[in-house]
């Protein structure tokens, strides 16, 4: 009986040193992700972007406004956000102008677009402003486009297509330019912060 007694004494122990020693790994797991994460997300945060991409929210503050065949059709377009979103996934390495962000070239952007009901076209100009790592305008351009296409409450898909038609030649134009070629080519350079754009409101 009194053995009994004592491997059930040493038994449970055991499971509550077991128990111990999971709680404790499975802290150091937790721990051990989150420094992981943090370090992966200020690399990340602080990485040399090709481009940092500014668009002033007044082109979200004032929409435009799209008008479908009849008069009293039509929809408020805020052209800073769908344009940002369209940059961001149509420009490889490209982040928002930021703070933590670093990057090689700043595309201040100016988006214009307009709905022709009769020809069910979108036509689309796109103003870019380029600044260099010093903070000065190297470059300006101007991109224009079009697309087929109708005015529908899904009117976001054909002007993201529209934008990122834009935004191609937008990149072809800088790429093929000598002096911005460089720059986007120089990996030796900090680049330009995102906080810089704080000044373009």
């Amino acid at each position: 009986m009194k053995l009994v007694l004592e491997i059930n004494v040493h038994r449970h122990y055991i499971l509550n040193l077991i128990q111990k020693m999971f709680k404790i790994l499975f802290t150091f797991i937790i721990f051990f992700t989150l420094v992981i994460q943090t370090i992966t997300s200020e690399v990340k945060a602080n990485a040399n972007y090709d481009y940092l991409i500014y668009i002033n929210e007044r082109f979200d503050k004032h929409p435009i406004r799209l008008r479908g065949a009849r008069g009293y059709t039509g929809y408020w377009v805020q052209q800073a956000s769908l344009l940002k979103k369209s940059a961001l996934s149509g420009l490889s390495n490209s982040a928002s102008c930021e703070k933590g962000n670093y990057g090689n070239l700043v595309l201040s952007l100016e988006p214009h677009i307009f709905f022709n009901p009769l020809m069910t076209t979108y036509y689309g100009t796109l103003k870019a402003k380029i600044y260099n790592q010093d903070g000065k305008i190297i470059k300006k351009i101007k991109v224009e486009d079009e697309l087929s296409g109708i005015l529908t409450v899904l009117y976001e898909i054909p002007i993201d297509k529209l934008y990122k038609k834009l935004l191609l030649a937008l990149d072809e134009q800088i790429k093929n330019d000598t002096a911005t070629n460089l720059i986007l080519n120089d990996k030796t350079s900090k680049g330009i912060e995102g906080t810089f754009c704080l000044m373009l409101d």
